[in-house]
């Protein structure tokens, strides 16, 4: 499940450019290996859907058992 909230002003590295938050959530399957494929797959869709570079990105995993 996906929200995305455009036009809210955002300061992301002292800058108000192209920004973006995530939380995902997860029932069990996290780790730094998923989490880094899932990291790079959101910043490809990040960059070629609404162009905002990797660099302006955050994502928080959240494993709930």
């Amino acid at each position: 499940m996906i929200l995305v909230n455009g036009g809210v002003p955002m300061a992301f590295a002292g800058t108000e450019a192209p920004a973006a938050y995530g939380e995902l959530i997860s029932i069990g399957g996290l780790g730094p290996s998923v989490n880094a494929k899932l990291s790079s797959t959101v910043a490809d869709i990040l960059q070629t859907k609404l162009s905002i570079d990797s660099s302006r990105f955050y994502i928080k995993f959240y494993d709930v058992q």
